[in-house]
């Protein structure tokens, strides 16, 4: 049975990524929800004063603010030849979180784009963990990849530190630009139960 990836019809995504679920085995999963579209962030309700960089070729970074669920905070996609390989939500105390390789783990229940919650509780914290798994991890999660051209992908020395000063200095300047006090995500916020503490992010790198 062929399976339409252009429809357009609301909803059509999720049904397809069902029937994926249900008659394909992990890897296969992974790998076919792969060839879906996934929507750039940056196009997401919620998302706005968005700045971007190019670390090289095929590769870049988006820095934006972030409203989601009651929370508020900076925010920071790495993009690989279009896909987003890394997601950091610096949202404050008890819900700040990275994502590792979305695209690829929608086909997979409990995949790695399930939520990685920081330790580190406020905003300032959180950013410096980002920019730690950036500096340290990426290779690791380029590893984890389905996409070949991906994992072939080496980043020099100088272009991890090129990318972790443009996340460092972009990210302070959304939460110095939206007013709100470093140590919180939105004063206003509903308290948000705290998860497990990630043992210290991804990978051989992780601190």
């Amino acid at each position: 049975m062929a399976l339409s990836m252009q429809s357009r019809r609301p909803g059509a995504r999720k049904v397809v990524l069902r029937i994926l679920r249900a008659v394909t085995p992990a890897p296969l999963r992974a790998l076919l929800a792969g060839w879906l579209p996934l929507p750039s962030r940056r196009a997401s309700p919620g998302t706005s004063d968005v700045e971007s960089a190019v670390i090289r070729p095929g590769v870049s970074l988006d820095v934006y603010w972030l409203s989601t669920r009651g929370r508020q905070g900076p925010a920071a996609s790495l993009l690989i030849f279009g896909d987003e390989v890394m997601r950091f939500d610096c949202l404050g105390p008890g819900a700040g979180h990275m994502h590792l390789n979305l695209k690829q783990a929608r086909g997979v229940p409990h995949g790695t784009a399930a939520r990685l919650y920081f330790r580190e509780q406020d905003v300032i914290g959180q950013i410096e963990r980002a920019c730690f798994e950036v500096e340290h991890n990426l290779p690791y999660v380029l590893t984890l990849n389905v996409a070949a051209r991906i994992r072939r992908l080496r980043f020099t020395s100088a272009e991890r530190q090129r990318a972790v000063t443009f996340l460092r200095q972009a990210m302070l300047a959304q939460q110095a630009r939206h007013g709100l006090p470093a140590a919180a995500g939105l004063a206003s916020a509903q308290p948000v139960p705290q998860p497990p503490p990630n043992p210290g992010g991804v990978g051989k790198g992780a601190r």
